[in-house]
C-alpha cells in the first residue's frame, strides 16, 4: 500500500541570534547575487546611471542652501554650508533606503520566498548592500567637493567604512521588525516612508543643532540619526564627534533591536509565506 504521507518543513524558531549570522554567512553567495540583482534592476534603462547617485543629494543640497543661505541665513557649525548639507544628506539618504527598502523587500521577493529554502533574514539585507554602493559614491563625491571648497579633509576619513558598518547594523536591526510586520499589515510599507520624511526634518540634517532649543538639546544628542550624521560630518570635515553617551546609546539600542528583532522574525517566519 502506497504511504500519502506529506512532510511538511518549518522554520526553527528557536535558533540563536549566532545561528542566524551563522546561516547568513554560509549563504553570502545568494546575497551578493541578490545584491547586484537590485543594483542592476534600479539603474536598468537609467540613461545617467549611477550618476543619480550624486545628482539626489546635489540637487536637494542646491534647494536647502538657496532657503538656508539665501533666505533665512541659518549658521552651520564654522563649515560651507553646502558640504555641511550634503555630509548629512548622503548619511539621511543611505539610512532611509536601508529602512524603505529593508521594509518591503519580503513583499518584493514574495516569489523567491516562497519557492526556494534559505534563510529569510538574507533577503532584509540586500537593500543595505545595495544602497553601501551608491552611498561610497556619494561620499567619495563629498570628499571631491570638500577639496573644491577648500576645506580640510581629515585623517579621520579612515574610519568612514567603520561608520558605513554601524548605520548598515542599525538599519538592519530596525527591518528585521518592520520587514515581517509589512509582509502582513501593508500599512507598515505605506507609513514608513512618510516617517522617515518627517524623521529628516525633526533631525539636524540640514541644520546645526545649535538652532535646537538648549533645553532639548541633549535629546538631539542622544539621537541615533544625529549619532549618525555626526559622525560621518567628523570623518570627512573635522567637526565636532558625537557624544558619548549617544554613541553609547547607539550601540547598545542597535545590538537590542537586533537581537529583539531576530528573535521576532524566527517566530513569524513560519507563518510569513501564508501571510505574505
Amino acid at each position: 500500500m502506497t504511504s500519502n504521507a506529506i512532510t511538511i518543513i518549518k522554520p526553527h524558531s528557536e535558533r540563536s541570534a549566532l545561528e542566524d549570522l551563522r546561516a547568513i554567512w554560509t549563504s553570502r553567495e545568494l546575497l551578493l547575487v541578490l545584491a547586484r540583482r537590485e543594483i542592476a534592476i534600479r539603474y536598468r534603462q537609467a540613461v545617467i546611471g549611477f550618476l543619480w547617485v550624486v545628482l539626489q543629494p546635489l540637487i536637494t543640497t542646491a534647494i536647502f542652501t538657496i532657503v538656508f543661505m539665501v533666505f533665512v541665513r541659518i549658521p552651520s557649525d564654522g563649515q560651507p554650508y553646502p558640504l555641511f548639507a550634503f555630509s548629512g544628506l548622503v548619511v539621511w539618504q543611505f539610512f532611509s533606503r536601508i529602512v524603505v527598502d529593508g521594509t518591503g523587500s519580503l513583499v518584493a521577493n514574495t516569489a523567491l520566498i516562497t519557492k526556494v529554502s534559505f534563510p529569510r533574514q538574507v533577503i532584509p539585507l540586500v537593500p543595505p548592500l545595495a544602497a553601501a554602493l551608491d552611498c561610497m559614491i556619494a561620499i567619495l563625491a563629498l570628499i571631491v567637493i570638500a577639496l573644491a571648497f577648500r576645506a580640510h579633509v581629515q585623517w579621520t576619513i579612515v574610519f568612514i567604512p567603520v561608520i558605513l558598518l554601524a548605520i548598515t547594523f542599525f538599519g538592519y536591526a530596525i527591518v528585521l521588525w518592520l520587514a515581517p510586520l509589512n509582509a502582513i499589515y501593508r500599512d507598515i510599507g505605506i507609513t514608513v516612508p512618510f516617517i522617515m520624511q518627517v524623521g529628516m526634518y525633526l533631525t539636524p540634517v540640514v541644520y546645526p543643532a545649535s538652532l535646537v532649543p538648549e533645553q532639548i538639546r541633549w535629546l538631539y544628542q542622544l539621537n541615533p540619526a544625529a549619532v549618525m550624521v555626526d559622525s560621518m560630518r567628523w570623518a570627512v570635515l573635522g567637526s565636532a564627534p558625537p557624544s558619548l553617551a549617544g554613541v553609547a546609546l547607539f550601540v547598545g539600542l542597535s545590538i537590542a533591536l537586533f537581537w529583539g528583532g531576530g528573535r521576532f522574525f524566527r517566530n513569524v517566519e513560519g507563518t510569513l509565506v501564508d501571510r505574505i
